[in-house]
């Protein structure tokens, strides 16, 4: 009996460190956090420069060994790699700027007007121009913001 006792007790004692480990590394992890500062606009911009051209870079490899032969699977080529980077920006903890969507509105609807297709289309049309446009652009809000 008092050898279980004893096996009982070093158990324990190997629980509670654990515990202790895993408490200490949450606290100091999330204290870390907290503390950041706020990135200005220049270290944001930067980050999203990055950010940007690691997920260019991703959406290329992905259609890296796709040879489109004819114009519907350029177009899914097309789509396959602005897929990507949207993934990837989202995944880095970015999305689609609502004050960019209200800018191309109008604008898609003139190019809707001129090319004879559908509003909708036309934004997509857009969006993939401008998701891959990481400096900024004067006139024009940025298609990414940070969550």
């Amino acid at each position: 009996m008092n050898i279980i006792d004893i096996t009982t007790k070093k158990l324990l004692v190997i629980i509670g460190l654990g515990l202790a480990v895993v408490a200490n590394t949450y606290f100091y992890i999330s204290k870390d956090d907290a503390s950041a500062k706020p990135a200005s606009p220049t270290q944001a911009q930067a980050t999203l420069l990055k950010i940007g051209e690691k997920c260019l870079d991703f959406g290329e490899r992905a259609v890296a060994k796709d040879t489109p032969i004819i114009e519907f699977q350029q177009l899914e080529r097309e789509a396959k790699r602005t897929n990507v980077i949207q993934r990837c920006m989202t995944d880095n903890g970015y999305q689609q700027n609502t004050a960019w969507l209200k800018y191309a509105q109008p604008i898609a609807k003139a190019n809707a007007q001129k090319s004879n297709i559908s509003i909708d289309e036309a934004i997509i049309n857009l969006s993939r121009k401008h998701m891959q446009v990481f400096a900024p652009v004067a006139g024009r809000p940025d298609y990414w913001v940070k969550k």
